[in-house]
C-alpha cells in the first residue's frame, strides 16, 4: 500500500504497550480503541491487531495488491476510485485502486484496518508508534507522502461483508461527556476542586496531540494547583498547571507529572478522548469508582455481543 497523500499525521496504532510503565514507557497504542476494534473485526483480525490511525485532515493510499478493507472513525467519507462507500463495513479493493478518506468532521481521528497483516517494528511485545521517541510503527514515525506500507502475509478477501450493528456505532461529535473520578489530589471533602472542573464544558485548544490536550474554560483556583513531588500518570489523568487550565492527558502521556492529578476520566469513556479535536467542547461528569467498574463491565458486556472478547485501554 502507497502513501499518496499522508494527512496531518497518520501513524500505524494497535494495542498499547502494558506493563512498562516503570520503564519510562508510556502506554500509547490507539487513541480511539473502541473505533480500532470496529475497523478490525470488519477485516476479520483480532481488536487490538495494528492498523491505520489518520487525524484530522484527509490521507490518500494506492492499494498494491487486492484485499479486504474496513473504515471507522470521524472521516467524513470514504472513497475507492472517487466512488463513495460507507463505513463500517468490509469493502472489497483492488490492486491499483485509490482509496480516499477524507477529512475529520465532526471528530479528530480515523482508523483503516487491512485484511492483511501489516508489517510494523516490533519492541516490547509490541507495534505501535510511540511518536515523541520515535519507536514502533513505521521507522517510529507518522507516515509521509511516497511511504510504502508493507504486508506481512497475503491478502484475505472476504466474499461476503460484515457490517457493524447500528446500535454498536459510535457517535462522533464536537459535544462530549466524560465521566470522571477523583483523582489522589481531589479527594478532600473540603477540597471541592472536581466539583469546579464539573460546573460548565471546556473548549479543546489548539494545544491538543496524542500526548495530553489543554482545555480552555473556567479557571479553577490557583490555591489547588501548587507544585507537588512528581507521581503516576496516566491516559484520561487531568491536571492541573498553575494556570487553573486543566491539562487532559492522552495515550502517550509521560509516566510522571508534577501537577496535582484532580480526576481520571473512566476507563469505559476513554476512548472517546482520541475523537477530541481542536474547538470541541468537553463536559466532566463525577461518578465514584464503584459505578465506574460497573459502567465497564457493562460496555464490554454489550460489546462482546459483537467483537467477542476485548480490552479497553
Amino acid at each position: 500500500m502507497t502513501v499518496l497523500k499522508a494527512g496531518l499525521q497518520t501513524s500505524l496504532q494497535g494495542a498499547p504497550y502494558a506493563g512498562h510503565r516503570h520503564l519510562g514507557m508510556p502506554t500509547t497504542g490507539a487513541a480511539d480503541c473502541l473505533s480500532l476494534a470496529l475497523a478490525n473485526i470488519l477485516v476479520g483480525k483480532s481488536f487490538g491487531e495494528i492498523a491505520l490511525e489518520n487525524t484530522l485532515t484527509d490521507a490518500i493510499f494506492q492499494m498494491n495488491e487486492p484485499c479486504s478493507i474496513a473504515v471507522v472513525g470521524a472521516a467524513e467519507y470514504v472513497r475507492i476510485n472517487d466512488e463513495d462507500h460507507p463505513q463500517h463495513q468490509s469493502l472489497r479493493i483492488n490492486a491499483g485502486d485509490t482509496l480516499h478518506i477524507g477529512p475529520s468532521r465532526p471528530g479528530c481521528r480515523t482508523y483503516l484496518s487491512v485484511s492483511s497483516g501489516i508489517e510494523a517494528e516490533k519492541l516490547l511485545d509490541g507495534q505501535s508508534t510511540y511518536l515523541a521517541a520515535g519507536l514502533g510503527g513505521y521507522h517510529g514515525r507518522a507516515l509521509k507522502s511516497g511511504d510504502v506500507i508493507a504486508f506481512s502475509q497475503v491478502s484475505l478477501v472476504r466474499e461476503v461483508e460484515r457490517v457493524t450493528p447500528e446500535n454498536l456505532r459510535p457517535h462522533y461529535s464536537n459535544d462530549h461527556v466524560l465521566r470522571v473520578t477523583p483523582g489522589p489530589e481531589a479527594r478532600k471533602p473540603t477540597d471541592g476542586v472536581l466539583d469546579d472542573l464539573c460546573l460548565s464544558p471546556y473548549t479543546v485548544s489548539a494545544r491538543a496531540n496524542r500526548m495530553g490536550i489543554a482545555l480552555e474554560g473556567n479557571p479553577l483556583s490557583a490555591r489547588k494547583s501548587a507544585d507537588m513531588q512528581s507521581a503516576a500518570v496516566f491516559p484520561g489523568t487531568i491536571q492541573m498547571p498553575p494556570s487553573g487550565q486543566p491539562y487532559l492527558l492522552g495515550p502517550d502521556a509521560q509516566t510522571t507529572g508534577g501537577y496535582p492529578r484532580i480526576g481520571q476520566v473512566i476507563r469505559a469513556d476513554r476512548h472517546l478522548i482520541g475523537q477530541l479535536g481542536p474547538g470541541s467542547k468537553v463536559q466532566f461528569v463525577q461518578t465514584t469508582t464503584e459505578r465506574a467498574t460497573e459502567i465497564h463491565r457493562e460496555k464490554l458486556s454489550l460489546l462482546s455481543s459483537w467483537l467477542g472478547q476485548i480490552d479497553l485501554w
